[in-house]
């Protein structure tokens, strides 16, 4: 399987959640590349992404604002090629990435916000580590348009401390977004088209030369998700590419 990813996870090979006042998600990510916001990674080998996150939710409404939500978690990215068993650092050498994020998530009406900070850090000394606070929306359009829903979602990053460029300064990224998606086939396929495009608000694509450039990339994909049928005590469980 081949996936797109820039900064969130565009497929998952295999997912498992349960719903409650506590929910555990993990999975894990294959590819053949990885780019982090139109930035390359690696092209080589084979890319393994696992994560695992724990999400508490502290309120449920029914109007207005009808949830908060607070996510911490961990997600990974291993490599065999160049960036990996090749890295600095020999005894962790496939280990590129590791990330730890945490924040929260607010609810309202068919739009959800999302405050989160991510901490990047390469244990193969690959990169130096970024310290970065960003805020997500995204809106639920699936009670207003039905069976195809469009999904379209504004990121805005902000770099504390590291630069994900390598450049000389920390950046401000924006990035729009949007999946249109349906079901091709009822309870078994699911369809979506994610269209994404990254921008520099300031120094988030420094090449050298022009040190704010303000377009960074534009990519579009298609994603199938299938269900897959376990116990119901074993949470949901799917796969998609």
């Amino acid at each position: 399987m081949a996936a797109l990813v820039s900064g969130v996870l565009a497929s998952g090979a295999m997912a498992q959640s349960n719903t409650g006042k506590a929910s555990f998600s993990t999975g894990s990510d294959f590819s053949h590349a990885y780019f982090f916001r139109g930035i390359k990674q690696e092209r080589s080998g084979i890319v393994a992404q696992p994560y695992m996150d724990m999400t508490f939710n502290l309120f449920e409404g029914t109007e207005g604002l009808n949830s908060i939500a607070f996510t911490i978690g961990q997600w990974n990215s291993l490599h065999t090629g160049p960036s990996g068993n090749d890295g600095p650092a020999a005894n962790v050498g496939a280990w590129y990435e590791s990330d730890f994020y945490t924040g929260f998530a607010f609810g309202v009406d068919n739009w959800d916000f999302g405050l989160t900070y991510t901490a990047y850090v390469s244990p193969n000394d690959s990169f130096g580590t970024i310290k970065e606070l960003s805020l997500g929306l995204i809106m639920d359009d699936s009670q207003l348009l039905g069976a195809f829903a469009v999904a379209p979602h504004v990121l805005l990053a902000i770099e504390l401390d590291g630069q994900a460029d390598l450049g000389a300064s920390e950046g401000a990224y924006l990035e729009l977004g949007v999946e249109p998606g349906f079901e091709a086939v009822e309870g078994v396929v699911t369809l979506g088209f994610p269209v994404n495009v990254g921008l520099s608000l300031n120094n988030y694509y420094e090449d050298g030369a022009n040190f704010n450039d303000t377009f960074g990339f534009f990519d579009v994909g298609a994603v199938a998700t299938v269900p897959l049928r376990m116990p119901e005590s074993y949470g949901s469980w799917e796969a998609s590419g």
